[in-house]
Parts: C-alpha cells; structure tokens; sequence
C-alpha cells in the first residue's frame, strides 16, 4: 500500500481538529466556516482543509454554503430530539459494557475529567466544561472497546455538539455531588452495567429536555442569561 501523501496526512489532521471542534462546541449553529479563515487558523493551504469539510459535509456534520464556505446546521426539534434518543439508547450500551471493563484506573481517570468539568462549571469556564463533558463520554465508550459502537456515537457528537453550547446557560439542575455522571462512576467501579447505563441515559434525557425547551434562541446564537428545570 502506498504511504499517504502530505497533503492527505495534513488533510487527515484538518479533519481531526474540525471534528473535535464541533463535538466541543467551539462552533455555534448557524455559523459560517470560511475555507480560507480555517486554512489560516492551520497553517495550511486550502486543499486539506477543502478535504477536510466536504468530509464532515457527507457525514452531515456540515452543510454547503457556497463553493468557499460551509455552516454549522441549525437542527429542528424533531433532529435534535431524534439524536438525543439515540445517544441515550447507544451511550447506555456502552456505558453497561464499559462496567464489563473497567478498572479502577478507569474509573478514576473519569472521575477525575468529571471534577474538572465541575471545577470549570463553577468558574464559569465554558470552554473547559464542555470539553471535560465531551472527554467523559468519549472516555466511556474507549472503556467500552467498542469501535463500531463509537463511531456512531461520534456522529451523533459532530451534529449535536454545536447545541451543547447552551450547556453552558443551564444551571445545576441538581447538587454536583448528585450528577449522574458520579452514579457512572460508580457503576463502573461495582461493575454494575445498570446503574450506568440508568445514570449516562438519565444524564442525556434530563439535559436535552432542557435544552429542546430553549432550543430557538440556542439556534440563533441568543443565549439567555441561564436555563433551568423551571423555565
């Protein structure tokens, strides 16, 4: 097999990078990517980074906007909520079989990510918090060791995490030590596949109900001062 060219190599980390700005939120609905902007940001030509997008493009991360730009979509109601069923059916399953697995240098390391997400969540860090949320649940599913598993809920990630920016608005719904993340890690260490899968789905559904609920002035970038239970 041929080794892969650089402009496929720098193509292939382009790639990476977008995807992992997206399932962290770094962009919004509605936000227009511009191929040039992006190719300055990394360094690059615009090749890779044309590559790059009409990837995330067939994937349904992205939509064409013109033949120099792409944007964030703005999901309906139904889409969202659509994704968000599926990623409690799937991240359930995976979250059971990582209590197969896990050991307890596992569930300390998620531990550890969810006490800096609650860190930064109490600072008012949103950018740490999302990507701490996001390495919690990317975190599960590497213990799961289910690759086939995980790449569908990774493209669940890229079409959602846009929206997950409103997380950020959303306050504590319970007391820190009450999130469900905790009850995972604690199914993972009794190696108790139920009370994780419970717990990562109740996490999902309760955030997404909050979220539907707000979600016409997440779509257009118009946070509102918090969210909450009672809105």
């Amino acid at each position: 097999m041929d080794a892969p060219t650089s402009t496929e190599s720098i193509s292939g980390k382009a790639y990476q990078r977008l995807r992992r700005d997206l399932m962290r939120s770094r962009f919004r609905p509605g936000d227009k990517l511009k191929l040039r902007d992006l190719a300055a940001e990394l360094g690059t030509s615009s090749t890779p980074v044309r590559d790059a997008l009409a990837r995330l493009v067939s994937e349904g991360a992205l939509e064409q906007y013109d033949h120099r730009s792409v944007r964030v979509p703005v999901l309906s109601d139904a889409r969202f909520r659509e994704i968000a069923e599926l990623r409690a059916e799937l991240e359930g399953k995976a979250a059971a079989r990582a209590a197969e697995r896990a050991t307890e240098a596992d569930a300390d390391q998620l531990a550890a990510i969810h006490a800096r997400m609650t860190a930064a969540r109490l600072a008012g860090d949103s950018a740490v918090m999302l990507e701490a949320n996001e390495a919690f649940h990317m975190g599960l599913c590497a213990i799961a060791a289910m690759p086939v598993l995980t790449r569908i809920i990774e493209g669940l990630w890229l079409q959602c995490g846009p929206l997950h920016a409103g997380l950020s608005r959303v306050r504590f719904l319970h007391h820190p030590d009450l999130h469900p993340h905790n009850d995972v890690i604690r199914g993972l260490r009794r190696r108790d596949g139920a009370l994780a899968r419970l717990a990562v789905q109740r996490d999902i559904s309760v955030y997404a109900e909050v979220l539907l609920r707000r979600l016409p002035e997440i779509n257009l970038g118009a946070l509102p001062p918090a969210l909450d239970a009672a809105d």
